[in-house]
């Protein structure tokens, strides 16, 4: 019966005293951590929570938050993580979505039961009942930048394989401790902790990566040896921090980022910063995890490259029909395809959504790509390729090359519908402070390296450009208007 509270449970017996949790309310050790959720899960059980009933819970960067989330593991309940300070109408919709039994949210969850977090370890804790791997662990919502917000559902045996799988790719030091500053309501924090639970290394949470000098500091106090960062985060750092990230070179063993393409210049930034250091871009998704790895600092070339699918997994090309598609390339690139036991159960409630988009065991995803020796490439989502007179541009591919250019901060390209000229593509750009953004330069550099097609009609600065709460660029929000 594999699940992440039956590992942390072992851990407790082998290594008691190890740190588990550095966060922002406690720092405990293994033995504690199942205390605390043993604890949780009686008092959750005692309330009425039943096996398969739904609980929302907010998240935090807090052992309170990972204690009440593993809590409601080991009661037999489905863990339904939302975003630190989610809006009402969210949590709302979410309610209405899943009918939960119980919800818990603000600062302090266990308000709710009058308690605090060291009262749970006086709560008398009767027989321990581990949850079976076919059981429903989490229903985690996505961030909807693709269309509706969809409920993903991951049983204990996916949620195990993930971990698992992901573990024995990276095959870090169970001494590691790995800094997880991102929102842990989403796949890319969250995971990432309960991949390191059942390791039985250690997590350091922290609210955010913004705050550089207690970035720096807790990666000093703590002897952080890993980082996850998505893109954004690894982008800010470079510009603001790079030679302080430096530093790190000998200390750290690897750093992590996926959630959304890491811009090749970006990468070869760091690895002239950190040439000792292991660099992973992962590709997967919430439905599947991540199922496919690079190591950038020892495979170097084409940006597009994420590298080989970890073992067990099947990853494959296929046409608009899911027909598989061997003849694939950058400019002919098909959906990209994945067959794996890290598959999601479905969609909550979205039974066509479901057979939709997962068929005798494989998940199409929302991504284009080809493969090439072995090697799979990203070319874009879908959902996000711009049609021009017929011809397919990838907004990542332009992207990518903008952002090597000195006066680019940051920049978006999206669909726009000229009135003269159809449909035509647009970039949006943040400049770099200090700089001013020369339009006709930026549109002959990029034609310098960009088949002429490809290269914007328009370019305009923008003040900002809008992320979603895990970092990806929120191409929707743009293109409404």
């Amino acid at each position: 019966m594999r699940s992440i509270v039956n590992s942390i449970y072992q851990h407790s017996k082998a290594f008691p005293k190890k740190t588990a949790l550095i966060a922002l309310d406690h720092t405990v050790d293994y033995e504690t951590l199942w205390r605390l959720i043993a604890g949780m899960a009686q008092l959750l059980r005692e309330k009425g929570l039943e096996k398969g009933q739904r609980v929302i819970l907010e998240a935090d960067h807090t052992v309170e938050f990972l204690v009440m989330c593993y809590g409601i593991h080991l009661a037999g309940g489905v863990h339904v993580p939302v975003e630190h300070g989610a809006p009402a109408d969210r949590v709302s919709d979410i309610c209405e979505e899943i009918r939960p039994s119980m919800v818990f949210t603000g600062e302090h969850p266990l308000d709710h039961f009058g308690l605090s977090l060291m009262d749970l370890l006086n709560v008398p804790v009767g027989e321990i009942e581990f949850p079976t791997e076919d059981m429903l662990q989490e229903i985690m919502f996505t961030t909807g930048t693709t269309g509706k917000s969809k409920g993903v559902m991951v049983t204990h045996y996916g949620q195990m394989n993930m971990c698992e799988s992901q573990n024995a790719v990276l095959n870090y030091s169970i001494d590691n401790v790995w800094l997880i500053p991102t929102p842990m309501n989403h796949a890319a924090g969250l995971r990432k902790t309960h991949m390191s639970m059942v390791r039985g290394s250690t997590v350091l949470l922290m609210n955010g990566f913004t705050n550089l000098k207690l970035f720096f500091k807790n990666i000093r106090d703590y002897g952080v040896t890993s980082i996850y960062l998505p893109p954004a985060g690894v982008h800010y750092i470079l510009m603001l921090a790079s030679k302080e990230l430096a530093k790190y070179d000998e200390q750290l063993d690897f750093l992590y980022s996926s959630s959304s393409a890491l811009p090749g210049g970006d990468k070869e930034r760091l690895i002239a910063l950190l040439p000792h250091v292991r660099k992973f871009d992962a590709y997967g998704g919430s439905e599947v995890g991540a199922v496919c790895y690079i190591d950038y600092n020892a495979v170097t070339g084409n940006t597009k490259c994420v590298g080989k699918a970890n073992p067990g997994v099947d990853i494959f090309i296929v046409d608009e029909h899911y027909q598989r598609m061997d003849n694939a390339t950058v400019d002919n690139p098909g959906i990209i395809a994945i067959r794996s036991n890290t598959v999601t159960a479905g969609y909550w409630n979205e039974p066509e959504m479901t057979a939709n988009t997962i068929q005798n065991g494989v998940i199409y995803m929302t991504d284009l790509g080809y493969i090439e020796d072995g090697y799979l490439y990203l070319v874009g989502r879908r959902d996000d390729v711009i049609n021009v007179g017929g011809l397919k541009i990838a907004p990542t591919e332009v992207e990518d090359i903008a952002m090597r250019h000195p006066t680019v901060d940051e920049c978006v390209c999206i669909p726009y519908q000229d009135p003269i000229y159809g449909r035509v593509v647009k970039m949006l750009v943040k400049v770099r402070e200090g700089c001013v953004l020369n339009v006709e330069e930026l549109a002959t550099y990029l034609g310098e390296k960009l088949e002429a097609y490809k290269v914007p009609k328009y370019i305009e600065e923008i003040e900002e450009i809008p992320h979603t709460f895990n970092g990806k660029i929120d191409r929707k929000k743009l293109i409404a208007p």
